[in-house]
C-alpha cells in the first residue's frame, strides 16, 4: 500500500466534491453512533469498515458494528 492509501479523513486534503458527498463509516454504539471516517467512493468506506470490524473482534471495546453509509452533499450558502 501507497503512503497515505487509505487514510483519507475530512481535512487531510481530500477534493472538496468528496468532502460534500462520499461516504462515511460510523461506529455503532449502545448509545448511538460515532462517525470514524469519511471517504470518497463506496468500496474504500467498505474496506475500512471491514478492516475495523476484524479489529473489534480481536479487541472488542463495546462498538456493535462498523456501518457504512452515504454523507449528504452540503448545502450552498446564498
Amino acid at each position: 500500500m501507497k503512503k497515505g492509501q487509505g487514510e483519507s479523513h475530512v481535512g487531510s486534503g481530500m477534493p472538496e466534491e468528496a468532502r460534500s458527498g462520499g461516504f462515511k463509516v460510523v461506529a455503532a454504539t449502545l448509545f448511538g453512533g460515532i462517525e470514524v471516517a469519511r471517504y470518497p467512493t463506496l468500496e474504500q468506506a467498505e474496506w475500512k469498515a471491514k478492516q475495523l470490524a476484524a479489529e473489534a473482534e480481536r479487541s472488542p471495546r463495546g462498538y456493535v458494528q462498523y456501518l457504512v453509509k452515504p454523507v449528504d452533499p452540503r448545502k450552498k450558502r446564498s
